[in-house]
């Protein structure tokens, strides 16, 4: 059975972070400190996890859902980031393969269009050599170069000749993989602390006001602040690690550093029916604007166009609410209409956009956003605090065993003995939650749990829950009322919900839609209140919410579905039904 972990649980989490000396206290809840985390317990460390909002807030639920390699980065040499993304990428896809999918990307090279033919050729050969290169895990499939005639076999509905863009000379098909990348981020957290057998915390919205120092003005603990009690406590720790990601400048300015290390941009997502465009893989795009790389990728029955890579330095300096602008969503829907001319997409036909701010590290001379780098780096402020930012999504175990071995050879962690810390690679473990289809299968029909649900909700809860998902079949199968789907054509039903209640630390609706899973982005925003009501309803009888309460965390959530589409609902209707050219 899960570990319960949920607002009920909350304050034994607070009384046990209040009452000992952790091992590490990590500041930031996304991937990289879940990461963290899960090396910290399965090398005998113990932790405490804060974030000021919910776990995976930022980048790490609003990326593009992709763990892969960058087949940009090889554009520009980055060879050694290549490789170990792909080998992150291939043990991910291995040991957590419900949540870690393969997905085919075709890449076209026409006569007038930026990737010319011998970049793609090159390029699709090199990206399987890097990968497969002396590791243990290996590419999905080998890639393949395609001529134009065949392409249409694949991708029916792709342009082989424009006047612009000139004939399609090939294609190449290479592989990468697909996740849900909040999912992943907490279910790192869960088997972090599921390893830690109690020893360890994670507590979302705990809001870090400060540090404490010992009496040589080392940093020994932080200040924190539970969002909900307002009440203010002390949590003390041998080393303090900030993950922050795009508020890590905000967090070491608590401390004795004044530097400004992080160069955030802006990533755009807009979501389409996969009826309009009609890929039946991801495809690989330069924009025909500045030529750019972006992808238009299939989940299910829709299809996700990003990403934008724009400087973002608001005036307000908020990093929590970036936004989809008009100009975000022409720029991406303009090179589609061209490379999928019968797909003519407008304003209505978005379903829906999200929006993250990469936490890329601040270089000198960087011409354009996208040649700033997402190598990561690990830096210490003046009284002891260790930050670790930039890196992606893909690399976060790399990232976080990095980070063990500088805290061990710094001497950070010297109570312990290196030689528990000296294996790279250790924590190459399969994840507990994660289920091969087959495995699956195999287990509800053991089970007796075929019959239990519709078999597209079966794989709906195989892909985003694995070993979670027979949990939540069971409860199907003792109460077949809560099978029932929320919203018609969607699978969420209240068993889903109640599982994500008891086992995942969700106090808000927005935690449940944005976070514990895609309704957010797969969903049609005016069937938004419909959904927000019935989940609602559910946290309300768990929680036991007044209606005022309720109707509070309906109105927020709606509030920020109506910013994700503000530029469509200021679009006039003849504006909004014109196809972007």
């Amino acid at each position: 059975m899960p570990r319960l972990w949920n607002p009920y649980t909350r304050s034994e989490d607070i009384k046990v972070s209040r009452s000992k000396e952790f091992d590490l206290v990590i500041i930031g809840g996304g991937i990289t400190g879940a990461g963290i985390a899960r090396e910290c317990t399965l090398r005998g460390l113990s932790f405490c996890l804060l974030d000021k909002n919910d776990f995976a807030f930022g980048t790490s639920s609003r990326s593009s859902k992709l763990f892969h390699g960058g087949m940009r980065y090889l554009t520009r040499g980055e060879f050694s980031l290549v490789r170990e993304s792909t080998s992150e990428r291939n043990w991910l896809r291995k040991h957590i393969p419900n949540l870690v999918r393969p997905l085919g990307f075709v890449y076209p090279s026409y006569e007038n269009y930026r990737a010319r033919p011998y970049m793609v050729c090159i390029g699709v050969k090199l990206y399987d050599i890097i990968s497969d290169w002396f590791n243990k895990f290996k590419n999905y499939r080998k890639s393949k170069i395609f001529k134009a005639d065949y392409i249409k076999e694949i991708e029916p509905e792709i342009a082989t000749e424009d006047p612009d863009l000139g004939k399609m000379i090939l294609a190449g098909l290479y592989y990468d993989t697909n996740c849900d990348d909040a999912r992943v981020t907490l279910e790192t957290i869960k088997e972090s602390l599921d390893y830690s057998a109690g020893q360890s915390v994670a507590l979302n919205y705990a809001r870090v006001d400060g540090y404490v120092y010992d009496s040589s003005n080392k940093v020994r603990g932080v200040l924190v602040k539970d969002i909900f009690s307002e009440n203010t406590f002390t949590i003390k720790a041998k080393c303090v690690v900030s993950a922050a990601g795009i508020w890590t400048d905000e967090v070491l300015s608590f401390a004795k550093y004044d530097q400004s290390r992080i160069y955030p941009t802006k990533g755009v997502h807009v979501v389409v029916p996969n009826e309009r465009i009609g890929n039946r893989n991801a495809v690989t795009l330069s924009s025909i604007d500045d030529g750019r790389f972006f992808f238009v990728l299939r989940r299910s029955n829709v299809s996700f166009i990003g990403t934008t890579d724009t400087a973002y330095f608001p005036e307000s300096r908020n990093l929590d609410e970036p936004w989809c602008n008009k100009e975000d969503c022409d720029y991406l829907l303009r090179t589609v209409n061209k490379i999928f001319p019968g797909a003519m997409l407008s304003y209505n036909d978005v379903i829906s956009t999200f929006a993250g701010i990469r936490p890329l590290i601040r270089k000198e001379g960087s011409a354009h956003e996208s040649d700033v780098s997402r190598k990561h780096e690990i830096f210490k402020t003046q009284d002891g605090i260790v930050a670790i930012a930039g890196g992606k999504s893909t690399t976060h175990r790399l990232m976080a065993e990095d980070l063990i071995f500088y805290l061990v050879n710094n001497n950070y962690l010297d109570h312990f003995e290196k030689k528990e810390f000296n294996k790279r690679g250790y924590s190459k473990k399969p994840f507990k939650v994660g289920l091969s289809r087959k495995e699956f299968e195999k287990t509800v029909e053991e089970l007796g749990l075929n019959e239990s649900a519709h078999p597209s909700l079966i794989e709906y809860l195989h892909q985003q829950f694995g070993k979670g998902g027979i949990e939540i079949l069971k409860e199907i199968n003792q109460y077949p009322e809560k099978g029932k789907q929320l919203l018609e054509g969607y699978p969420h039903c209240e068993a889903e919900i109640s599982y994500l209640l008891k086992y995942e630390s969700a106090p808000r609706l927005m935690d449940i839609l944005c976070r514990r899973t895609e309704a957010q982005w797969m969903i049609w925003h005016y069937k938004q209140p419909q959904l927000a009501e019935a989940v609602a309803e559910i946290m309300s009888c768990y929680y036991g919410w007044s209606k005022k309460h309720k109707a509070a965390e309906i109105s927020e959530y709606l509030c920020y579905i109506d910013k994700t589409i503000s530029f469509i609902k200021e679009a006039g209707q003849d504006e909004r039904s014109k196809p972007i050219q």
